[in-house]
This record gives C-alpha cells, sequence and structure tokens, in this order.
C-alpha cells in the first residue's frame, strides 16, 4: 500500500496543501519550521485518526499542536493505491464532528469502517503502535544531547528486543506487577483470620451448655407438674355425708388456680421470645377453601340426584348457609374477631399475680393450709435457668458475628489470593513471551542491525550487542564501548541502522516507510550510505522528511530515481 496524494484542506500550518507522491523514494525537504513533521502527522492522521487524549504527558497533545488556530476546519484527504486499487479518504479532525469516509474510486462505492475513526481493517492491518515503532523513524533532534539520544536508542532497542513494542518496556512492567502484588498480599487478612478463630473457639461450648440448660428447664418443668397435682391432693378436704359417711372433696377454686399455674409455667420466662405454632387447621385460607370445598361437594351430589331444579338451588343455598355459619363460628371461637386488646400473652406477672391470689386464699382460709412454695421456688429457679440461657444465647449471637466476619474477610483473602494468581500468571506470561522476542531479536533483528553499521558508520563500528546489564555495547575498530559514550554523530548512525533493521524485518506489512529527519548524515560518505541502505531496503514507498538541501541533489547525482517535494 503507499500514497499517491495528500490534500491538507485545513491541517497545522497548511491551508489546501497539496503534496504528490510516488511509490518508491519520495523526498520532502525544506528548513527548519517549514512543516515537514507537519506532514508526518497528517499521513498517520489519515490512517489512524488523531486523538484528543494523545500525548497526555506532552504540554500540547497532536491534536492541539495541528488544530489551526485561525480556521474553523480541521481536516483533509488522501489517495491511497493498494492492490491495484484507488481509494480517496477524507477526514474530519474536528471534535464532536470527526468524520472518516473512504471510497472506492474505480467502483464509486463508499467503504464501511471496520472500526471507527481508523483505517485499520479496512486498508491496513497493523496498528498505530506497532507502526509507528517499525516504519516511522524520527531521528535525534538537534537540540538533544548524545546522553539523550544513547538513552532514547537504549530505551527503543531495550522495548523492541524484550516486548516486541517500543512503547512497552518489559522490566518496569514487571515492576510494577510486583508493586501491585505486594498491595495485594493478604497478610492483614491473614492474621485477622487467625484472631478469629482463637475468638470463635473460646464459644464451642456454647451449644451443649444451652441443651443442659434446656434440659434442666425441661426437668423443672416437669418437676412443677409433678409437684402441682401432689399440691391438688392436699388441697383435698373431709366431708360428712348426709348418711353419715365421710369423703374427700377437692377445692375446686385451688385446683383451678394450680391449673392455671401449670398452664402459665410453659410461657414463663418467655418474653417476647414465645412464638405460637399455628395449626394447618387455624390459617383462614384453609378453612375458607375447605369450606367452599365442601359446597362444591354436596352441589355436585344434588346435581346427580333426580331432584328438580327449583329444590336444588334451595337445597344447595341451605347447605351454604350451614357451611358460612359454621366457619364463622369456628372463626369465633378461634377469637380470630377478638380485638387485639383482647388477646394476652401469659409472663412473668400474670404468673407471679396467680402465685399471690393462692398465697392469699390460704391465709383467709384455715382449713386450708398446704405448702405453696413449690411454686415460688420455680420461679425463683427457672428465672436463674432462663438468665443463664439468656447469658448463652447471647454468647451464640456474638460466635455468629463472629463467623460472619470470618467468611466475609476469608472471602477477600480468597480474592486477594486469586489477584496474586493472575499477577504471578502474567509476569510469567511476560517472562515467556519477553523470552521468546529476545531469542528473535539475537538470532536475526541484532545480526541485521550489525550488517548496516558498517556502512553506515563508515566502517568505524561493525556489531552491537547488549552486556549482562542490559547495556548497549559497540564494538568498533578501537574495541568495545558503551553506547553513551559515542559520539553524537555516530549514535544517529547507529540509531538509523536499528531502526531500518526493524523496519525491514520486523514489519509484517507493506505500507509507507516514513522517515522525519536524517540527523547528522549530512556528509557525501554518509548520504552515499544512506541511499545505498534505502534501495536495498525495497519498500514500496519511503517519504524522507529532511533539512538537508543537499539531499536532493545528490539522489539526482547517485542515479537513484527519487520524487523530490520541496515546501
Amino acid at each position: 500500500m503507499y500514497l499517491t496524494k495528500l490534500l491538507m484542506k485545513e491541517f497545522g500550518k497548511f491551508h489546501n496543501k497539496e503534496i504528490s507522491l510516488k511509490p518508491g523514494i519520495n523526498v520532502i525537504y525544506g528548513e527548519a519550521g517549514s512543516g515537514k513533521s507537519t506532514v508526518k502527522d497528517f499521513l498517520l492522521g489519515i490512517i489512524y485518526g488523531i486523538d484528543r487524549k494523545e500525548g497526555i504527558s506532552r504540554s500540547r497533545s497532536d491534536y492541539e499542536r495541528r488544530k489551526p488556530e485561525d480556521r474553523s476546519g480541521y481536516g483533509g484527504s488522501a489517495y491511497i493505491k493498494k492492490d491495484g486499487s484507488n481509494y480517496l479518504v477524507e477526514r474530519s479532525f474536528l471534535a464532536g464532528g470527526r468524520k472518516t469516509s473512504v471510497l472506492d474510486v474505480g467502483s464509486g462505492r463508499e467503504l464501511r469502517l471496520e472500526r471507527p475513526d481508523t483505517l485499520v481493517g479496512t486498508l491496513v492491518e497493523t496498528g498505530r503502535n506497532t507502526y509507528k515503532d517499525t516504519k516511522v523513524i524520527e531521528t535525534g533532534k538537534e537540540e538533544e544531547s548524545a546522553q539523550a539520544a544513547a538513552a532514547n536508542l537504549k530505551s527503543y532497542l531495550s522495548n523492541i528486543t524484550l516486548s516486541g513494542s517500543a512503547s512497552v518496556n518489559k522490566q518496569k512492567a514487571v515492576e510494577y506487577l510486583q508493586e501491585e502484588k505486594q498491595k495485594h498480599l493478604p497478610k492483614p487478612l491473614i492474621r485477622r483470620l487467625d484472631e478469629l478463630t482463637e475468638k470463635i473457639e473460646q464459644y464451642d461450648d456454647v451449644d451443649g451448655k444451652i441443651e443442659e440448660i434446656d434440659a434442666e428447664l425441661k426437668k423443672l418443668d416437669e418437676e412443677f407438674v409433678i409437684e402441682a397435682e401432689k399440691r391438688k391432693r392436699v388441697a383435698r378436704r373431709l366431708v360428712e355425708n348426709e348418711d353419715g359417711s365421710v369423703t374427700y372433696q377437692n377445692d375446686e377454686d385451688v385446683d383451678d388456680k394450680i391449673n392455671k399455674l401449670t398452664e402459665l409455667r410453659e410461657g414463663y420466662g418467655a418474653g417476647e421470645e414465645a412464638v405460637v405454632q399455628e395449626k394447618l387447621t387455624d390459617k383462614i385460607p384453609v378453612i375458607l377453601g375447605t369450606g367452599l370445598l365442601v359446597i362444591c361437594v354436596i352441589a355436585a351430589i344434588v346435581f346427580m340426584l333426580p331432584f328438580d331444579a327449583l329444590l336444588r338451588k334451595f337445597f344447595i343455598i341451605i347447605t351454604s348457609l350451614y357451611v358460612v355459619y359454621i366457619i364463622v363460628d369456628g372463626l369465633r371461637i378461634k377469637g380470630y374477631f377478638d380485638s387485639d386488646d383482647d388477646i394476652t400473652t401469659p409472663d412473668d406477672e400474670e404468673f407471679k399475680k396467680v402465685l399471690e391470689e393462692i398465697k392469699d386464699e390460704n391465709e383467709k382460709r384455715e382449713e386450708l393450709e398446704f405448702d405453696m412454695t413449690f411454686a415460688k421456688e420455680y420461679q425463683e429457679k427457672k428465672a436463674v435457668l432462663k438468665e443463664k440461657e439468656k447469658v448463652q444465647i447471647d454468647r451464640r449471637n456474638e460466635r455468629a458475628k463472629l463467623k460472619a466476619e470470618f467468611n466475609s474477610v476469608f472471602k477477600k483473602k480468597s480474592e486477594l489470593e486469586d489477584e496474586i494468581k493472575a499477577i504471578d500468571f502474567a509476569i510469567a506470561r511476560i517472562n515467556s513471551i519477553s523470552d521468546k522476542y529476545k531469542k528473535t531479536a539475537y538470532s536475526g533483528f541484532l545480526l541485521h542491525v550489525s550488517d548496516m553499521i558498517p556502512g553506515l558508520t563508515g566502517g568505524k563500528y561493525s556489531e552491537i550487542d547488549f552486556d549482562e546489564k542490559g547495556n548497549i555495547i559497540v564494538t568498533g575498530v578501537n574495541g568495545d564501548e558503551r553506547l553513551e559514550r559515542l559520539q553524537r554523530r555516530d549514535i544517529d548512525r547507529i540509531s538509523i541502522a536499528v531502526r531500518f533493521a526493524a523496519a525491514k524485518y520486523l514489519s509484517e506489512e507493506a505500507l509507507p516507510l516514513v522517515i522525519d529527519g536524517t540527523g547528522e548524515m549530512k556528509n557525501d560518505e554518509s548520504r552515499k550510505a544512506l541511499i545505498d541502505y534505502l534501495v536495498r531496503m525495497e519498500e514500496e514507498q519511503i517519504i524522507i522528511l529532511t533539512d538537508d538541501m543537499r539531499l536532493p541533489e545528490f539522489f539526482m547525482n547517485s542515479g537513484v530515481q527519487a520524487n523530490v517535494i520541496e515546501l
């Protein structure tokens, strides 16, 4: 794929600026500030769009830097040729009004973009970052020091060989994941789980103690009933009959009160925790449904018998009224029509009241003398047991809270452990991929770089490699030297060799090779070496943006055909 024409309608400093390009080598030259880098940004914008968030670490984004300040428009168009077909790409970069259209010039059909605001998937397959890493070569800026140029080249070469992307630093990525792993270590949660386990173990006996207290309460109730029956027998009195015989007669008043005490014992001490078990036959829907079913069954039987219509209706009405009466009367008996004020729950006070009544009656009736202290003792013993039970129930509730917290903490711990596993997997995956890229780099990519270095440096340097600390070592006529100790001119030339090798051997798609600047390669020997390697690249299209005013002439004198455009 290559571009045949760029039309920058409103872009940067340009207004309706048209540049015609050809396959092969294109040299766009001009002095500093003439707009060479603007042309490069427009080419990238045509293919990939311009994101307003791009360049967030810079003082101004590419969007802001290239937006015309004195015009309302912001866009342009380009003609692209691919696989024998011509396409017209038109773009508006304005925020809120971005628009991209791709027209097949031959058929007049507009293509649908596979992805919004980019030609990836429609005319190209390579993503923006990969394209910039391999096919867009930016040489060091003139104001940049040799140390800065060396650091940039080291970063590019290290990243591209260890991660396959110049923008991805494998070491920093692993360090970041290691830091995240430390943040996710569940040590505080493990300590809290240990604390909770110790506290929960202190309540291991609570269920057994509650069962023991319940057993004591049950035994106490049974003893109370037995003792109450004994007191009834004690309350009997001798009565002389008419025939002169003597018999025992129960004191009904005392019996009633003792019976009431016996009934109240079940509710005594329960308070608000008393629960009334409702039978199935106490439920209104069940009662009404049963009544309706009876009416339906009787109606069916009546219709089956040989009665006349009037008699049938009369029989059904009478039956229905009777069933309704039975239902209503049953509900009345069960207290459904009683007000809430009429409903009482046996409590401690009522038990004490009945007990006092029996005591008072004993005092009034000298002939009824028997010991009722058993009821008071029962009352006191049950109160003590209920208090013990309450303490154990509170302990059981506290244990339930601790267990709930334990489960919550354990869940968080499990989630953190899953995060750690994911981080470990990511680190292992990064190292595995990095080893793959590193192996490929050492077996191929760095060899190609070393093949280009002698020609571009005039034979001064012949090979490039990494030492055990990750420093770039360059082999030359004077032995091995670290990259940052070289002169700026030599660093620029080695940088071009690295980027040429990346463009030729790491790119998988035929896209325009863009060279923004030629750095320090401004003598005849270096110009000749540059042109020789550009020819050897065999790229479908090369676009050189340079301020070397002699480079177009050198192309012409060297016999290498180039399309020359002056800005």
